[in-house]
C-alpha cells in the first residue's frame, strides 16, 4: 500500500485502511485537547445554567434522588423499596450529596456533566483504536460533541450519563488490553462501575470473554493475569450486589426488583402496572376503570406505540390481557406474583406472538417513541431538538450501523476490537428484545452505532464504486477492442471511435488497446489482494 510523500515513516496514510488488530490510528493531541475543552464547557454550562438536573426531579429522577439522599443521610440499611432500582446510579449521586449536603444538587450536576463530557474523548480514542479509516475517529469525536441526546441526558439524574461514561472507558480499556496487554486493572474497574449502573453490561463482558476464548492464539497480549485483573473488580461488584439485594429483600439472586415488573410488561405488553394493598382496593380500581391509583408504574414508550400504531399492524401493541393495565395485590416488585402473571400471558399469546412482542420491543429503540423525558416537563422546548436527532439517527446511523455490525463480526478474527463495538450494539438489541426498548435506553450505545455506521457507509459506497468500475470496465473493454482495431498499425496511435467510447481504447504501441482498468474508472494504484478498493467514502 503506497504512502503519500510527507507522511512520517510508519504513519498510516490518511486514506489507507487501518493495520491489523494490534495497531491504531495516531491520536491528534491538539484535536483531543480541543475536544476535551469543548466537551467540558458545553456539558457544564448545560447542567449548571441551561438545564440543571436539580430542577427536574420527578418520576425516575425522584426515585434516584430520594435513594441517594437516604444513603447520604443514613448509610446502608435494610429497606425493600431501596432494592427497586439498580444501586449504582444513586450510590454515585450520594457521594457529592454526602460531602456537600443532601440538597446540594449542583454538586451532583457537576458530576453528571463531567461524566458526560469525559465520554466524548473516550469515544474518539476508541475510534482511533478500532476504526478502519483514518478520517473516522475525528468524525466520531465531533459527532459525539454535537450529539444532543447525550447532552440532554446529563441534565437529568438518570443512569444514562454514568452508563455512557463508564461503558465507553471500559470498552476502550478492554481494546487496549487486547491490542497491547496494558491497563487490565483499569478495564476491570471501569467494567465494574458499568455493571453497577446497568447490570445488562454483563452480557457484553460475556461476549468479550467468548471472543478471547475463540481467538486466544491470535491475541498473544492477553494473558491469564489480565483476565484476573479484569474479572476481580467485576466479581467484587457482583458479590456486593447480591449481598445488598439480600439485605433489602431476603433473597440472594438479583440486583433490582424493577426487573420483575419490566419483564412482565415486556411479555404482556401492558402500559401500566398497578399494585394494591388488598383485594378490595383492586376491585374498586377495576370498577372505576382507574389506571392512576395504587402503586403505579407506566411505560411511556408503550403508550406512544398504542396511540401511534393500530393493534392490527404487525408492530401493534396488542396487550396479552386485553387492557392497558395489569393490577395486582401486594408489592409491585414481587417476583412470585409477576411469575404467575407472565405465565398467563404466555398461555394467552403463544410462542409466535411472544416472538412478535420481541420484534416490537427492539424496534422501539429506533422508531415510534420520543426521547423520554423530553415529552414531560418543558417538553415543548426540549423535544424538538431531540426529535431532529432521532431522525438523524434513523436516516444516517441506523441501517449503516447494522451493516457495520455484520461486517465487524465477519472481521472478528482480524479486528476483534471492532467486534467489541458490535457486541455492545448486540447487547442493546438483545436486552430490548427480552425486556423493551426506548430511545432513552438506546442513547448510551450511540457511540458504537456511530463507529459501526461509518464502517457501513464505507462498505456501501465501496460496493457502489466497484459496481460502477465493473460496469465502466466492461464498456471500456469493448471500447478498447474497437480502439485497438481502429489504431491498428499506428505506433502509439490514437484508438478508433470505439476506443474513445470506452475511455480506455487508446491504442498502445502497435495499436494495442490499453488495459481498461487503467482508464475506465479503475484504480491506478494497485492494492494487495483482499485490500479495500475504496479508501474514502
Amino acid at each position: 500500500m503506497s504512502r503519500p510523500s510527507g507522511d512520517a515513516p510508519g504513519a498510516p496514510a490518511a486514506t489507507s485502511e487501518a493495520p491489523a488488530a494490534a495497531s491504531s490510528w495516531p491520536i491528534d493531541r491538539r484535536f483531543l485537547l480541543v475536544l476535551v475543552v469543548l466537551a467540558l464547557v458545553t456539558r457544564l454550562v448545560w447542567v449548571l445554567w441551561i438545564h440543571p438536573p436539580g430542577d427536574y426531579v420527578f418520576s425516575d429522577m425522584r426515585k434516584y434522588v430520594d435513594r441517594a439522599e437516604d444513603l447520604a443521610l443514613y448509610g446502608i440499611h435494610p429497606s425493600r423499596p431501596l432494592a427497586w432500582q439498580v444501586w449504582g446510579t444513586h450510590y454515585l449521586l450520594a457521594i457529592p450529596l454526602a460531602i456537600f449536603g443532601p440538597k446540594a444538587y449542583w454538586a451532583g450536576a457537576i458530576v453528571w456533566g463531567t461524566m458526560a463530557a469525559s465520554a466524548i474523548p473516550a469515544g474518539y480514542l476508541l475510534a482511533c483504536r478500532v476504526s478502519t479509516r483514518a478520517f473516522m475517529p475525528k468524525v466520531v469525536g465531533i459527532a459525539l460533541l454535537l450529539w444532543y441526546p447525550h447532552l440532554s441526558n446529563c441534565g437529568y439524574f438518570l443512569s444514562e450519563a454514568p452508563f455512557l461514561c463508564f461503558q465507553l472507558w471500559s470498552t476502550l480499556a478492554l481494546v487496549m488490553v487486547l491490542q497491547q496487554g496494558r491497563h487490565a486493572l483499569w478495564a476491570g474497574l471501569a467494567s465494574a462501575l458499568t455493571f453497577a449502573v446497568r447490570p445488562q453490561a454483563g452480557l457484553t463482558y460475556g461476549l468479550v470473554l467468548l471472543t478471547w476464548l475463540g481467538h486466544r492464539r491470535r491475541l498473544p497480549h492477553v494473558r491469564i493475569r489480565h483476565l484476573v485483573l479484569i474479572s476481580a473488580p467485576l466479581l467484587a461488584v457482583l458479590a456486593f450486589s447480591s449481598w445488598r439485594f439480600h439485605l433489602h429483600t431476603g433473597r440472594w439472586l438479583g440486583v433490582a426488583e424493577n426487573a420483575n415488573m419490566n419483564l412482565t410488561a415486556a411479555r404482556c405488553h401492558n402500559i401500566v402496572t398497578q399494585a394494591f394493598r388488598n383485594e378490595r382496593q383492586l376491585r374498586r380500581s377495576e370498577a372505576k376503570g382507574n389506571t392512576n391509583d395504587g402503586r403505579r408504574v407506566s411505560l411511556p414508550a408503550f403508550r406512544v406505540l398504542a396511540a401511534s400504531v393500530p393493534d392490527d399492524h404487525p408492530l401493534g401493541l396488542r396487550p396479552a390481557m386485553g387492557g392497558e393495565t395489569i393490577r395486582m395485590v401486594g408489592y409491585i416488585g414481587d417476583p412470585d406474583e409477576h411469575r404467575q402473571i407472565r405465565a398467563e400471558c404466555y398461555r394467552r399469546t403463544g410462542a409466535w406472538e411472544q416472538a412478535r412482542y420481541s420484534l416490537v420491543n427492539v424496534t422501539l429503540l429506533w422508531f415510534v417513541g420520543h426521547q423520554w423525558p423530553e415529552q414531560s416537563r418543558n417538553g415543548q422546548y426540549l423535544r424538538p431538538p431531540a426529535d431532529v436527532y432521532q431522525h438523524l439517527y434513523q436516516g444516517l446511523i441506523w441501517l449503516p450501523s447494522l451493516v457495520g455490525l455484520g461486517a465487524a463480526l465477519w472481521w472478528i478474527r482480524r479486528r476483534p476490537g471492532l467486534a467489541f463495538c458490535a457486541w455492545q450494539l448486540c447487547t442493546s438489541m438483545v436486552v430490548a428484545m427480552v425486556f423493551f426498548g426506548t430511545i432513552r435506553l438506546r442513547t448510551p450505545y450511540d457511540p458504537y452505532a456511530m463507529i459501526l455506521a461509518l464502517e457501513g457507509w464505507v462498505l456501501a459506497i465501496g460496493l457502489v464504486a466497484r459496481w460502477r468500475r465493473a460496469r465502466a470496465g466492461g464498456q471500456g473493454g469493448q471500447g478498447g477492442q474497437g480502439g485497438g482495431f481502429g489504431g491498428l498499425g499506428g505506433q502509439d496511435g490514437q484508438g478508433g471511435q470505439g476506443g474513445q467510447g470506452g475511455q480506455g481504447g487508446q491504442g498502445g504501441q502497435n495499436g494495442r488497446a490499453a488495459p481498461a482498468s487503467a482508464h475506465a474508472g479503475g484504480d491506478p494504484h494497485p492494492r494487495p489482494e483482499g485490500a479495500e478498493t475504496s479508501d474514502r467514502p
